[in-house]
């Protein structure tokens, strides 16, 4: 319902109107999948990420640099 509410608060026809507008600003031109934020919290909670000790890790497909 939150989806579809959005879709129409931007003058879009639903979810998938947002889901294009929004994809068009990122670097991926698409959605990151649950499965990929999903590894990186997987990811941090391994020991690989030891030498971690803080910072801002964006899983947006770009967004922010595009």
């Amino acid at each position: 319902m939150l989806r579809e509410k959005a879709g129409k608060a931007l003058g879009e026809p639903g979810v998938d109107g947002v889901v294009q507008r929004y994809t068009q600003y990122t670097a991926l031109q698409r959605c990151v999948t649950p499965e990929e934020i999903a590894a990186l919290a997987v990811f941090l909670a391994s020991d690989a990420s030891s030498g971690i000790t803080g910072g801002l890790l964006s899983v947006d497909g770009g967004s922010a640099f595009y």
